[in-house]
């Protein structure tokens, strides 16, 4: 009797004491927000204080986490300010982040490393990734246009062609494209058409010698600082999809005369000069052919773009794949257009608690067609100048060519449409960069980074100038009006292959001190080695048969 009274003794002791440790354990989910704005915040670390315990918030913002009554919650979010509270019982929190004044937003790209703009002292402007967004650009340039001060960007006619972009002003005769910086490593030809506007985090412009010097002479004209893309650690997975469509037309045309104003010019300046009235009746005329009308066409313009980012303890990652596609409004989508496809990949490993292992490459295919700009009888310059008294298709009999001819206008300037018609051209190309970069962090202040970067381009452009009959008495002929070749003129094809390469390593320090509380000190110091290499081979041939662009 006495033995069952003492193991029953044990058990209530026993029962007594578990309990209450029972009790301590608690599960709190909850919901993390953008106090600014009330936006949810996706990927939102929450950590148990003191512990290995954490979660991320998920595509609503919102988390669920146990732990012990009494414990502090952690909540932390790129660019906000970090909350912690005690949690002393079971439920539901909320949480509202508020931005963080000393957050990345604040931090410009300025050299090899980056700089509080609080103690920038240059002349720099920065575009982030939400404003480019709002302008969904088919290239880099178009964002920077009208949003940065200093900058002034000249578009080209032909899609996907490259704006010169000047930086305070034109620099020199010897060139003015800026230097191009991705990701640490300068591109080649400085050409911004190979990267994808919705991978970029942020881009910097660094207008001045104060912010250019560590650049060299290559600085000279201006730099541009692209940051792309990266994901974050212990983040979920956060798949982005989104697409666009448009159409691209001409709002304003230039004024120009109509059949009978032209023809009443034509007749004065004719009896001036001692001639006979060209055109007897003004009236038949009309207004005849707006040939700006007949050059200009509604161009689509659709972007697809994909993107998966995340990361766990010890790795990032950026995955990103887009297609672009712009119909050109001179000549249509037949004539001129471009397009791009790209794959970027943004990874990021912690070897150890003080090395990571960076590695970014991109691949993208580019495509595209042209027609003849910025000369006086291009398209657009004939168009703004070729005879309105002439109908749109040809009414001559027993003369070739589907498009109308002028008897007046027989050289410099010829049918805009049929020099569209007979305008071929193709330009492909293949371009891969990125790279390997290493960062050690040997002391507090002190780090080390190891970068070898690299691009390589493969293009592939071919054209064909084909027999061409502008009009009875044209001096610009190769086809006679039955359709013969004009002696001694030919068709002819051309094409070309080039190769660009570049590779760049760089090994250097950067080590932050202060003295007392008013003196900061940034230091670099370090060896930049650079390679850039290329080829060309082109071939042409005359008399293509059939007069052909597709034989």
């Amino acid at each position: 009797m006495k033995l069952k009274t003492t193991l029953l003794g044990i058990a209530v002791l026993f029962g007594s004491y578990i309990q209450p440790l029972m009790a301590q354990s608690i599960s709190v989910s909850g919901q993390v927000k953008n106090k600014a704005n009330g936006e949810a915040l996706v990927g939102a670390t929450v950590t148990v204080e003191k512990s290995s315990t954490t979660t991320t918030t998920d595509a609503t913002g919102k988390f669920s986490i146990s732990l012990q009554k009494g414990s502090f919650l952690v909540v932390t979010y790129t660019g906000m300010e970090p909350s912690r509270y005690q949690v002393n019982k079971a439920g539901i929190v909320y949480v509202s982040l508020v931005e963080n004044s000393k957050s990345m937003s604040e931090v410009v790209v300025v050299g090899y490393g980056v700089q509080k703009v609080t103690k920038v002292s240059g002349a720099i402007s920065t575009v982030k990734s939400t404003d480019i967004q709002k302008l969904n650009p088919v290239r880099i340039e178009e964002a920077l246009q009208g949003s940065v001060s200093g900058v002034n960007v000249i578009q080209s006619g032909s899609p996907g062609s490259k704006p010169t972009v000047l930086i305070r002003g034109i620099p020199d005769l010897g060139g003015a494209d800026p230097t191009v910086i991705v990701d640490g490593v300068q591109q080649t030809m400085n050409d911004l058409n190979s990267i994808n506007p919705a991978d970029i985090d942020n881009i910097s412009v660094l207008k001045d010698a104060a912010t250019t010097a560590i650049y060299g002479v290559k600085g000279g004209n201006g730099v541009i600082v692209i940051t792309t893309k990266s994901g974050r650690k212990n983040q979920k997975v956060d798949i982005n999809l989104n697409s666009t469509y448009g159409i691209q037309e001409v709002a304003n045309t230039i004024r120009v005369l109509n059949a009978s104003e032209y023809g009443a010019i034509i007749n004065e300046g004719s009896t001036v000069s001692g001639g006979n009235i060209i055109f007897p009746d003004l009236s038949v005329l009309g207004k005849g052919t707006d040939w700006q009308k007949e050059i200009f066409k509604k161009a689509p313009v659709q972007t697809y773009n994909i993107s998966a980012k995340g990361g766990s303890e010890k790795m990032s990652y950026f995955l990103g794949g887009g297609y672009l596609s712009q119909g050109g409004i001179v000549g249509g989508y037949d004539k001129s257009r471009f397009s791009r496809m790209n794959f970027t990949s943004n990874l990021s490993f912690d070897l150890t608690s003080k090395l990571k292992f960076i590695v970014n490459a991109t691949y993208l295919s580019l495509s595209s067609k042209g027609v003849q700009e910025n000369a006086f009888n291009s398209i657009i310059g004939s168009a703004l100048n070729y005879d309105p008294t002439v109908p749109v298709y040809n009414t001559v009999p027993n003369t070739i060519g589907k498009y109308g001819f002028s008897n007046l206008i027989t050289r410099e300037v010829f049918n805009p449409l049929t020099k569209l018609d007979n305008t071929y051209n193709t330009n492909k190309g293949g371009k891969i960069y990125g790279k390997f970069e290493l960062q050690y962090d040997v002391l507090k202040n002190l780090k080390l980074t190891s970068r070898f970067g690299y691009t390589r381009y493969d293009g592939n452009a071919k054209s064909f100038d084909p027999l061409v009959f502008y009009g009875l008495n044209n001096t610009g002929n190769t086809l006679n009006a039955d359709g013969s070749t004009v002696s001694g003129a030919h068709n002819s094809v051309s094409h070309e292959k080039a190769t660009y390469a570049s590779f760049n390593y760089e090994l250097y320090g950067n080590y932050n001190f202060k003295i007392n509380k008013d003196h900061y000190f940034e230091t670099t110091i370090g060896i930049a080695l650079s390679k850039e290499s290329g080829n060309t081979a082109g071939a042409s041939r005359q008399d293509v048969p059939y007069n052909s662009w597709e034989f």
